[in-house]
Order: C-alpha cells, then sequence, then structure tokens
C-alpha cells in the first residue's frame, strides 16, 4: 500500500519532522495535532516540516515555541487537489508528456488517499473520531438476515452527553 502519511508523537521540544511520501504541490501537504488540522509549520526542504509558533503562544496541542507538546498526536499528510486538473489541453495545442504525467499522477494520489482512508464494508479498524450528522441511525444485523435489528438512536440534544459503556459482559 502506498504511504500517504507519517505519524508522530510529540514530546515538547522536537520542532522538525520528516515525511516519506511524494506530492505534486506544497499545498498539498497537511498537518493535524491531535485530529485538528493546523497551519503553524513551514517547509525547511522538500520532505521535512519545521512546526512554528502559534500566534498568542502556547495552545492546548504547542508550546509557545511551536513544538507539539509531550503526547500530541502529530500526523503529516498528503491531501491532493481535486477540484481542477494539474494541466489543460486545448484544441490544437501540443500535448506535453509532462503534462500527461502530472494528470495520471494527481490521479494515482487521489486514488492512495482514499484507498487509505476509507473504511471498507469488508472490515477493518477506524482510527480518529466519527462524527455523524443530523438523524442518523446506527442499526446493527444479527446473524440472522431478518427484520430483528438492534438500534441506537440519539434525540435531538439540548446540551453535551457522554454516554460511557461499562467494561462487563
Amino acid at each position: 500500500m502506498a504511504v500517504t502519511q507519517d505519524s508522530y508523537t510529540g514530546n515538547g521540544s522536537r520542532t522538525s519532522y520528516p515525511f516519506t511520501f511524494p506530492y505534486l504541490k506544497a499545498s498539498d501537504v497537511k498537518v493535524s495535532l491531535d485530529a485538528t488540522a493546523t497551519t503553524n509549520f513551514q517547509f525547511t526542504n522538500a520532505t521535512t516540516i519545521q512546526f512554528t509558533a502559534p500566534s498568542g503562544g502556547a495552545t492546548t496541542t504547542q508550546e509557545s515555541g511551536g513544538a507539539p507538546k509531550s503526547g500530541v498526536k502529530i500526523k503529516i499528510f498528503r491531501e491532493t487537489g481535486i477540484d481542477s486538473l494539474s494541466a489543460t489541453f486545448y484544441a490544437g495545442s501540443a500535448i506535453k508528456s509532462e503534462d500527461l504525467n502530472d494528470n495520471f499522477t494527481q490521479n494515482l494520489y487521489v486514488t492512495q488517499e482514499v484507498n487509505g482512508r476509507y473504511v471498507s464494508a469488508l472490515g477493518g479498524t477506524m482510527v480518529g473520531d466519527l462524527q455523524l450528522g443530523e438523524d442518523v441511525v446506527l442499526k446493527f444485523e444479527g446473524a440472522t438476515d431478518d427484520t430483528n435489528d438492534t438500534t441506537i438512536t440519539v434525540a435531538d440534544p439540548t446540551q453535551n452527553n457522554t454516554i460511557t459503556f461499562p467494561n462487563v459482559s
């Protein structure tokens, strides 16, 4: 499987982190701290980012000098733009192999990113929070495919609520 992201854990002092995936544009490289996007970074070279000081001083995820705090989960990932192709071809104009390759590479990268981040209907593990929209129902089918299901629904909340399932059978 293609590498489209690298993960680290902050230690409170390290600010530079390398990444191992190729990209087309620097704007396709994204960074998150504890699953929240950040723009407090810059490139020190083509495959290394360095965290910069957050405006206003320290945050819940970064020290005032920019280093991710100890225990913070760092993800450096590629998110290739899909709004337009890298190159556009016009009738009567020359078609350059470089432009064709860039379009195919853009397509390849987007396909790799989707493949690496989707949750398969065949099963698998999801990492991170799952936020469901309005009027969503979780329905569990038993071993027998019939009309008997277990359904979880949520009424429109009027406050933040947390339900913790006990660690018992």
